[in-house]
């Protein structure tokens, strides 16, 4: 394009215009989930809350019968959640400091910039731990029949869903494993992130070579304690995926025994195996391959409501939701509901479903980038909440429920916290300490603390359940 003008000496007088503000192009937009959790503050070693999940036979028209059982009747497990940890941080200088005082010197405050940042990393991450088991899992890569070999600092490519990419962003540090609880094989540094084709390139950290034909687990690198490269335990907190869990489809292989395994273990200081659908949630997969999603919506929703629930989160990817709003003839609502004699009658497009709802069939439909293609959650929001030790006012960002939208990059502009005295805990959820020395000068390490776990106070109310889509090659948590 041609210039305002050729001569130098009228150029030498023209300055340059800048637009004030700093432009967000993150993706993806922050999880709707996170936003309607009701966050419990709480302190000790560990939170603990009882479920009673059988009532017992001492029942019968036979006293006797009754009389004989009667020591054998309410059945009560007590879960023992402890929590879970993550953290972000920034640094800055005095040099960065005065060179961004004002607009004059920058679009913003660099402090206030990298407090975005780093906010935006931890927010992102806590998603994906909403949906996993605590190792920090986002997602499964499968390798060809002849998958080449990695080279230790050569950029490789790997292909992941689009809700594995949407945990991860440039310079994350991936681990990649044979099982979810499994040791790291090799640690795998994010260089380039392209989600319209499902590539991401990476930077092997030592040489490797993936087996043919295998699926690997993907987590975020720094999930588990115990020494690097050996398995542990999952420090992250806990998600979705391991309080309601879909492992091998809740059934035993032809060959394997991978689902009574996992259910057998205990979790959170119970054996959810004596009776899965009450300590574990609802499932359901769908076997037809003419079923409409929002069949299999509905079949979900059908135990959810038997099992006395009173849903109101529909939770699924975007794309399954694009998927049911073709299905259901509308892009607005899923469920339209209208008052007939006294019935609450939900009209679902090709098919009328009429009951006798006591309460609103569903409230809300989320869509999530962060929940997997394929699988879908029908949740009871009184029976979900979140334990924390520290603040969790960083986990909001200004957007209401499932609203689109994503918060301004310039909300942060006073916020980096450069003024602050050096503190182990500002408003329970940051610290301000000395950082490193540079040849530029003292600088400031800020990071945020968080401490807590997920819990699902009552599993039998809340469900997940998997589309006839769904492939298990490539959901997470069917590993």
């Amino acid at each position: 394009m041609a210039g305002i003008t050729a001569d130098v000496g009228i150029k030498n007088i023209l300055k340059v215009w800048y637009k004030d503000g700093v432009s967000n192009l993150l993706v993806p937009r922050n999880d709707p989930l996170l936003r309607e959790v009701e966050f419990t503050k709480v302190e000790g070693k560990e939170q603990r809350f009882a479920a009673l999940y059988s009532r017992g036979g001492a029942v019968s028209a036979d006293f006797l019968v009754a009389k004989n059982k009667a020591a054998r009747t309410a059945k009560n497990a007590e879960f023992i959640v402890t929590p879970g940890q993550l953290f972000s941080s920034y640094v800055f200088n005095a040099k960065e400091v005065q060179s961004s005082l004002s607009k004059k010197g920058a679009y913003m405050k660099i402090a206030g910039n990298k407090f975005f940042a780093a906010n935006q990393a931890f927010r992102s991450t806590l998603a994906a731990s909403l949906y996993g088991r605590g190792f920090g899992e986002i997602g499964l890569w499968t390798t060809s029949a002849s998958q080449a070999a990695m080279v230790a600092n050569t950029a490789y490519e790997i292909a992941l869903p689009l809700d594995a990419t949407a945990k991860i962003d440039i310079d994350t540090s991936l681990v990649l494993k044979t099982t979810v609880a499994g040791a790291e094989a090799v640690e795998l540094v994010v260089t380039d992130i392209d989600e319209s084709n499902g590539i991401v390139t990476v930077l092997p950290q030592a040489g490797f070579s993936p087996a043919a034909s295998t699926t690997y687990v993907v987590a975020l690198k720094g999930s588990m304690d115990g020494a690097s490269g050996a398995a542990g335990n999952p420090i992250m907190p806990m998600g979705l995926d391991g309080w309601l869990p879909i492992v091998n489809g809740r059934k035993d292989g032809e060959s394997d025994t991978n689902w009574s395994t996992y259910i057998g273990t205990t979790f959170m200081g119970v054996n959810r195996s004596v009776a899965p659908d009450r300590l574990a949630g609802q499932f359901y997969q769908e076997a037809s391959n003419t079923a409409k999603k929002a069949d299999s919506i509905t079949g979900l929703l059908r135990k959810v409501r038997r099992a006395g629930g009173v849903p109101d989160i529909i939770l699924l990817n975007e794309k399954d939701w694009y998927d049911v709003g073709k299905e259901i003839e509308t892009t607005n609502t899923l469920f339209t509901q209208t008052s007939e004699k006294g019935k609450k009658k939900a009209t679902m497009g090709f098919s009328e479903f009429s009951a006798a709802f006591s309460t609103n069939w569903v409230d809300n439909i989320y869509d999530s980038p962060y929940v997997p293609e394929g699988k879908f959650y029908i949740l009871d929001k009184t029976a979900i909440e979140y334990f924390v030790y520290t603040n969790a006012e960083v986990v909001k960002d200004g957007i209401e429920g499932n609203n689109p939208g994503k918060q301004d990059v310039m909300d942060a502009d006073n916020k980096g916290h450069e003024d602050d005295p050096f503190k182990l805990l500002i408003d329970d959820v940051l610290s301000v300490v000395p950082g490193e020395a540079t040849s530029d000068g003292e600088s400031v390490r800020a990071s945020i603390n968080f401490f807590g776990s997920l819990a699902v106070t009552n599993p039998s109310v809340c469900g997940v359940g998997l589309f006839y889509t769904a492939d298990p090659t490539s959901i997470l948590g069917w590993k």
